[in-house]
């Protein structure tokens, strides 16, 4: 009886001490640890190159003006990230990640596999690009796609990219960890030079960094809510600013490149002026009283807006609850939007209000 009791004793410490072991375990593979297993598989690491022609600085050619100058190819190598978005093979990175290249030298999975890709079609203005793995990809991890409209400010993402480039020998993605700092945010025009329509982002605290872009922003469950693009800094490196393009927005441009080649550019078929730039003594000419807007100047006979009703004269106040005080602003709503969408224009008309509905259609060649 006593041995028994010794050899209980004996027991109870080990079996706290394995139900400890087994605590820590769980907490170690916690929801983030868990997401990363998730996604991080379908992560791919894409390396591009350029060829870039520079002319060699000769004094003597330069002097007599004899012969062609002398002409030196140079190799760059470009590096970015991206991720299979469907069990079809079809890839998700940035425009900009292949904008300037020459050639895609190389896709890589995380586990070292080399992937032979070809180009889908391209968004400029969104910052989006498609590539699809060619042959069979019934074998190939992907990432599933969350809903970024359920985004909460305040909780956990996992940026997962290859911000090194050549410096790190391996494949294996690197993960950040943040949250979600604010959601649907608008940047000025100006960021890309007015070219992109970097609107409704998610901005991010997770490290975002060179090389980054094109990879996934992940929730705690594993599903992507955005594709990592760029960051405020004035440093070039990483200083808390990162934003991504929302998931469902990815997935209507994936849609559209997939299907059509390229992603449909919408248009709402009027040109126009902001109010601010027209002549005063112009517009009082003209009956129009409003203080800001877009002054219609040009419609097109058989487009969305001269359909529904919009003619020249007309002051475009707001699209869609957006108010419109230059044409800039009505470019980037309506970039924004896909064919067959709806938009609804708030107008003053001769100093009355009223609301206007058209469905967006796709611009014609040469207009």
């Amino acid at each position: 009886m006593k041995k028994c009791l010794i050899l209980a004793c004996c027991a109870l410490p080990l079996l706290a001490f394995s139900a400890r072991a087994e605590s820590v375990d769980q907490s170690r593979r916690n929801a983030i640890v868990r997401a990363i297993e998730k996604a991080g598989p379908a992560v791919v690491t894409i390396n591009t190159v350029s060829i870039r022609r520079e002319r060699l600085a000769d004094p003597f050619f330069e002097l007599f003006q004899f012969g062609r100058p002398a002409v030196r190819e140079r190799t760059v190598e470009g590096i970015g990230s991206g991720f299979i978005m469907d069990p079809q093979g079809h890839i998700i990175t940035n425009y900009h990640v292949l904008q300037d290249a020459d050639a895609i030298s190389s896709v890589t999975l995380s586990d070292g596999r080399r992937l032979d890709v070809e180009l889908v079609g391209t968004d400029e203005r969104s910052d989006l690009a498609v590539l699809k793995v060619r042959g069979d990809a019934r074998d190939l991890p992907f990432a599933r796609p969350g809903d970024s409209e359920s985004l909460m400010v305040g909780e956990w993402v996992i940026a997962i990219g290859n911000p090194f480039g050549t410096m790190i020998r391996d494949p294996q993605p690197s993960v950040s960890v943040g949250v979600v700092s604010a959601n649907h945010r608008r940047v000025s025009r100006e960021v890309g030079g007015g070219e992109r329509l970097y609107q409704d982002m998610i901005q991010t605290d997770a490290a975002i960094n060179p090389g980054n872009s094109g990879g996934p922003l992940v929730n705690a469950a594993g599903e992507v809510v955005g594709v990592n693009t760029m960051i405020f800094s004035n440093t070039g490196g990483y200083q808390g600013l990162g934003f991504a393009i929302p998931v469902n927005r990815m997935r209507r441009v994936a849609d559209e490149i997939i299907t059509y080649g390229k992603r449909r550019d919408p248009w709402f078929g009027f040109r126009g002026e902001a109010l601010g730039e027209v002549n005063p003594y112009a517009l009082k000419q003209l009956g129009i009283t409003a203080e800001r807007g877009v002054l219609v100047t040009e419609m097109v006979k058989g487009g969305a807006a001269f359909d529904a009703g919009l003619q020249p004269g007309d002051v475009v106040l707001e699209i869609n609850g957006q108010p419109t005080e230059h044409p800039t602003d009505v470019d980037f709503i309506n970039w924004d939007l896909f064919i067959g969408d709806k938009a609804e224009f708030l107008v003053d008309r001769a100093g009355v209000q009223q609301r206007i509905s058209l469905t967006v259609r796709e611009a014609r060649r040469g207009v």
